[in-house]
């Protein structure tokens, strides 16, 4: 075997970023596949006209001293920040509790940014929905897109994408493909609104009780001058999984009429709406196991299904893969 092997990452999320970075000055020839047009899976930006949002995670914890190190890091680097916004309790409109202990983090300028960094240090490879792995018989992964177009062959393969996809590609692969075919993953609606003038409420975000939404949060990089509003609205997992099929513009009716209802505030016109379906939003049932590689067969997976529905999980999930794999090619490669 020759000493630097070939590594395909398919997802450009974080895990798949983390794992990328961590990876590329220990092996030369990575490349990562991204379905969409930008990388960042769930810390993705949402642009409607000249308003911008952060529609799926909001800010992220710290809980694990190595997450610790890598914030502290992309403190240094200007890319997040601490977020000390008022949080509150909503039931009904009333504020039944204020939450001021924990501490949040947010991306600079959005949360995009964190993936943004992290993809400026591999070679990352947009709009290819790979679709199928083929083994070869002499080892190593054929990649294919939803065309069937080839997409190269890699000694190693990491999936970082969601738990269902990762049973889907890797259903040859049985110690993958069960694991993660038994994880269950929420559905949720998001909604992003923008007003042209700023609303009567004194926090910048909610968790909602009683009501069709359970979140809600101002969005303070939402415009660039003026004093326009614009915020993110999160529908319930169960709400969201009720309406999974629903038109768009019945879900958009429907989560402004929460919105005036858990800000009890009389309903306006928005200058901007915007709704927008997360299909597999978080895991429910984690595996509780960082990272699958099976060394037989060279391929392995990661993401927050692994470890802990949060960002912290995603990226700790990334680097236990990176170990995994370099471990391997030290063993199998030198």
């Amino acid at each position: 075997m020759g000493a630097q092997p070939s590594v395909a990452i398919i997802g450009a999320g974080l895990a798949g970023l983390t794992c990328g970075t961590a990876l590329k000055s220990f092996v030369q020839n990575i490349k990562i596949f991204e379905k969409s047009v930008f990388p960042g899976g769930r810390v993705s930006s949402f642009r409607a006209g000249e308003y911008e949002f952060n529609h799926g995670a909001q800010y992220f914890t710290v809980n694990n001293p190595l997450f610790w190190n890598i914030v502290s890091a992309w403190q240094t680097d200007g890319i997040v920040r601490p977020w000390d916004g008022w949080i509150v309790e909503l039931a009904k409109g009333q504020i039944v509790n204020s939450d001021l202990a924990t501490q949040r983090f947010v991306g600079v300028p959005s949360m995009q940014e964190i993936a943004q960094n992290l993809a400026r240090q591999c070679e990352l490879v947009t709009s290819a929905n790979i679709s199928e792995l083929e083994r070869q018989a002499d080892g190593g992964w054929r990649l294919f897109n939803e065309r069937g177009d080839y997409q190269g062959a890699f000694d190693i393969v990491i999936i970082a994408t969601a738990a269902h996809q990762v049973a889907d590609l890797c259903r040859t692969v049985a110690e993958i493909s069960n694991p993660a075919g038994r994880v269950d993953m929420t559905v949720c609606w998001s909604a992003m609104l923008a007003f042209e003038r700023r609303l009567k409420i004194p926090y910048d975000a909610a968790f909602v009780f009683d009501s069709p939404l359970s979140w809600i949060s101002r969005y303070q990089y939402g415009v660039k001058e003026g004093d326009a509003d614009c915020w993110v609205l999160h529908a319930s997992p169960e709400w969201s999984q009720q309406y999974a099929a629903s038109f768009r513009g019945r879900v958009m009716h429907a989560l402004l009429d929460a919105f005036w209802e858990a800000s009890d505030l009389k309903a306006r016109k928005p200058a901007s709406a915007s709704v927008h379906c997360w299909k597999h939003a978080v895991p429910i049932n984690p595996i509780s196991e960082d990272s699958l590689f099976v060394e037989e067969h060279e391929i392995g997976a990661c993401g927050d299904w692994c470890t802990a529905p949060r960002i912290e999980g995603a990226v700790l999930s990334g680097f236990s893969m990176a170990d995994r794999v370099m471990k391997h090619i030290h063993k199998n490669y030198a």
